[in-house]
């Protein structure tokens, strides 16, 4: 994205919460309601858009970036009523892939369904800068880059460690090399689409000079 573009989308960003509001329930009229709940905890940028579009084609009410306006107050006790009562029921991108929030979801709304998707380091990292080149914050991006990178490898180690005796609630998803329906599907007891499975953003931002 060219920095005004990204301009538009911070000042867009600030009001997703109102779109949310409305959106959740004109969806609800046009989708049955999916049990249990599925939580996307991979970082951005390991397939997530993929996931949401395939999620949604599945025929989940799927929502990205959920509530950040009660996030950011830092009120984890609000933030997951809100999920509780929201009429979606799959839940991708951050915050939902904050930390440790899944642990709080996991003991808060039981039964729930975890998707953790991943990427190789080297093609996350790069994907990462060609993302975020033209960003206004691109400079405190690529210095908090390493440090972020290690933090998440450490965080994925510690998700596999958490759902160890809970395996039917964890799937393990890397959309980047291939994975797709077959593993989806039979984790969320989902018939297979006709669809292909949706690779979204997957190459958009090469460049040349970022390696």
């Amino acid at each position: 994205m060219n920095k005004l573009t990204w301009k538009i989308t911070l000042i867009l960003f600030d009001r997703l919460w109102l779109y949310q509001f409305i959106h959740q329930y004109v969806i609800s009229i046009f989708k049955k309601k999916n049990y249990p709940k599925v939580f996307c905890i991979g970082y951005p940028k390991t397939g997530t858009t993929s996931l949401y579009k395939a999620l949604n084609i599945l025929g989940y009410r799927a929502v990205r970036i959920f509530d950040t306006k009660t996030w950011h107050k830092k009120d984890l006790r609000k933030y997951i009523s809100h999920i509780k009562k929201s009429k979606y029921d799959a839940f991708v991108d951050f915050p939902i892939s904050d930390n440790i929030l899944y642990q709080d979801i996991d003991k808060e709304i039981p039964n729930s369904k975890f998707i953790l998707t991943i990427r190789d380091k080297k093609s996350l990292e790069t994907s990462y800068k060609n993302f975020y080149k033209e960003a206004p914050f691109y400079e405190k991006i690529l210095k908090d880059l390493e440090g972020k990178l290690l933090n998440l490898n450490k965080r994925n180690e510690e998700i596999l460690k958490y759902f160890k005796n809970k395996p039917s609630q964890l799937l393990v998803m890397n959309i980047i090399n291939g994975d797709g329906w077959d593993m989806l599907c039979k984790f969320l007891d989902k018939p297979i689409p006709k669809k292909k499975f949706p690779h979204k953003n997957i190459g958009r931002y090469k460049d040349k000079n970022i390696t």
